[in-house]
């Protein structure tokens, strides 16, 4: 099986990616489908990310935000668009290669095709997010609540750019689950069972 986690901004959806691989063995990758688009495409981490967090499903936005060009096959496109295929491609072969888990870069739609992949979305409360981002990037009240709403306004976009679906909503996902109210480990805990359930 094949878990792909969409999360809110500091509900720790990337923790409990990385937990969870740890649990049952299985490869995570985040960040890691950023960094290999910087590679592929020569260009640096901090410009990568700032294309993940526009939208970039609309060819002439690409090109208007994103102007610099690179090859997608034979055709030149905007590195934005070159990017986004990077990362499909990156995702599509990790899956091939066997179980793993997916944070973000909207891999549930990526992988919609296949019937072995558990689409989970994690949120958590304002309250839960606003303290968890204080404490985590060392943020004001007033800094963490403004980055809250960036983040998720930038991820909800992206998602729904790139995506048939609609982020943050049941029907998009299999199982939805509150960080805040579960914990964590709690979280993990959920996840690691229904793993291992439905792969006796």
């Amino acid at each position: 099986m094949i878990i792909t986690i969409g999360r809110q901004f500091c509900s720790g959806g990337s923790e409990i990616g990385r937990k969870l691989s740890e649990r049952l063995g299985i490869p995570y990758y985040d960040k890691n489908i950023s960094e290999f688009a910087a590679k592929n495409r020569g260009l640096s981490e901090k410009y990568v990310r700032e294309v993940e967090e526009t939208p970039t499903g609309s060819f002439l936005y690409s090109m208007a935000v994103f102007p610099y060009g690179d090859f997608v096959g034979d055709n030149m496109v905007p590195s934005g668009i070159a990017i986004a295929a990077d990362q499909t491609k990156f995702i599509l072969e990790k899956a091939a290669e066997g179980p793993c888990i997916f944070v973000g870069r909207c891999a549930d739609s990526i992988l919609e095709e296949r019937k072995d992949v558990l689409n989970v979305f994690i949120y958590a409360s304002a309250a839960n997010r606003l303290k968890r981002a204080m404490e985590r990037y060392g943020l004001s009240e007033k800094e963490a609540m403004k980055s809250i709403r960036r983040t998720d306004k930038q991820r909800e976009s992206y998602y729904n750019m790139n995506s048939r679906k609609k982020w943050g909503i049941k029907e998009s996902y299999n199982i939805m689950l509150d960080s805040g109210t579960l914990g964590i480990d709690g979280v993990v805990d959920i996840l690691e069972k229904i793993y291992k359930d439905k792969t006796k």
